[in-house]
């Protein structure tokens, strides 16, 4: 631990001194125009070069068919979109399903049945429940019956 501090110690020690002896001129060359120009250069490779190992990670792990950031959030929009027709979807068959039931409570109310036929109290024979399917307009029924 003495060693690690001695080391710390000296190393600090060091620092001081070069910065004591060259402060001056350090100072000088950072506030120079060069200076700025050369660290605004070192800047631009940087970005250049993180944007450049990011795009070919994208493509590194695209050829390995592995689900890159843009392919996740795609799919996150893909999701969204369908989310959202499904929650329309639900929203009409809701609407649907309310308009159905009042259709019923109204058929219920004036004594039909659901296809809208008054009940009665008599059976109703295949014949009734033939003639209440068969279309009403006498043309169509001619013209099927010609084909």
């Amino acid at each position: 631990m003495t060693d690690e501090v001695s080391v710390t110690e000296r190393l600090r020690k060091g620092i001081d001194e070069f910065l004591g002896s060259s402060g001056a001129g350090l100072e000088e060359v950072v506030n120079s125009k060069a200076f700025g120009d050369a660290l605004a250069q070192l800047t631009g490779n940087l970005v250049a070069i993180s944007r450049i190992g990011g795009e070919t990670m994208d493509l590194l792990i695209r050829n390995a068919r592995l689900a890159g950031r843009r392919d996740v959030s795609e799919l996150g929009r893909q999701l969204a979109r369908n989310e959202d027709k499904l929650e329309a979807v639900l929203a009409l068959v809701e609407e649907l399903q309310d308009e159905l039931k009042a259709e019923r409570a109204k058929n219920a109310a004036a004594g039909t049945n659901e296809s809208g036929v008054k009940e009665s109290g008599t059976e109703e024979t295949e014949a009734d429940v033939a003639s209440a399917r068969a279309p009403k307009n006498p043309r169509k029924t001619a013209a099927t019956e010609q084909d």
